[in-house]
């Protein structure tokens, strides 16, 4: 039995003028090769412990840019998008993680510190392991997009530029959004067993 699942979205494809098909696609990943993965994301993080944490941060974001500028297929490019909200977090100084969540942000990036080659085959692993990161990060990632949309909603109706008031109503949302956050990460490496806990061992994560 498979250890993990990859669903890919639906793709329309064109076939002529307005008509369009959609498939979905899928694959399983055996206990091999998570642990294949987990390996792989053990050798980056160790070698990116005697880089700076900007440094690691700059190899992630160079993964990044060459996965949104090659022509890849839009489920893939998705997977991207997820990296470039890690990203974001990590430069987003009005977020302001606690020393374990960023510990945990930066054991994620690590695993994108060996920048891909342009080769499709290299991006599309490399759009692998952001599945499998993000996925353990799913919580981080959704409270701080919520955290983005409340504050941009907050500045568009206050039209407050930043300073004692807007630190204010920020703090408030911040400690609520990563307070459940906690609590959802919690809720859910409690219920995981088998590979998937070892997995989320594995990448340090």
């Amino acid at each position: 039995m498979a250890a993990g699942y990859i669903p890919v979205p639906e793709v329309a494809l064109s076939k002529e003028h307005s008509h369009f098909m959609t498939f979905r696609v899928s694959f399983d990943l055996g206990d091999s090769d998570l642990q294949h993965l987990a390996e792989v994301a053990q050798v980056r993080q160790s070698a990116a412990r005697a880089q700076p944490i900007d440094r690691i941060v700059a190899s992630a974001r160079e993964v990044y840019l060459k996965g949104v500028q090659a022509h890849l297929a839009n489920f893939v490019k998705e997977r991207y998008s997820r990296l470039g909200t890690m990203l974001e977090m990590a430069d987003d100084a009005e977020w302001r993680l606690g020393e374990g969540d960023s510990q945990r942000l930066v054991n994620a990036l690590a695993c994108f510190s060996e920048p891909a080659s342009g080769a499709s085959s290299a991006l599309l692993d490399q759009a692998i392991m952001i599945e499998l990161v993000s996925r353990d990060l799913h919580h981080d990632l959704e409270a701080y997009q919520d955290f983005c949309k409340f504050r941009a909603a907050q500045i568009s109706k206050r039209h407050s530029p930043p300073g004692t008031d807007r630190e204010q109503w920020l703090s408030q949302r911040r400690q609520m959004l990563q307070k459940r956050m906690h609590k959802r990460r919690k809720r859910d490496l409690d219920a995981a067993a088998g590979p998937v806990r070892r997995l989320f061992s594995l990448f340090g994560l």
